[in-house]
């Protein structure tokens, strides 16, 4: 049920990935360059060879980014506590 709506909304996946890496990653310029680099030739390859499974590595990539902020959090927040 998930693969068909990231199929029709690649572009737009796509475009969330970038704009997620964009602000996830305001700490480290350097890094942040590269993955919009290697996130933009991804999401442009499998689009322009019409790669359907990169609608699901997109996903997971989103999903992971999303991920690592959350953590950042839990741990800050742990932090909190134990002080």
């Amino acid at each position: 049920m998930l693969y068909p709506i990231l199929v029709e909304y690649y572009v737009w996946f796509g475009l969330a990935l970038l704009c997620i890496t964009w602000f996830t990653r305001q700490h480290k310029p350097k890094t942040r360059t590269n993955l919009m680099y290697g996130y933009g030739m991804l999401i442009v390859v499998g689009f322009l060879l019409a790669l359907d499974w990169v609608a699901g590595v997109i996903f997971g990539l989103i999903v992971l980014e999303l991920g690592r902020r959350f953590k950042q959090w839990l741990d800050k927040k742990e932090r909190q506590i134990k002080q």
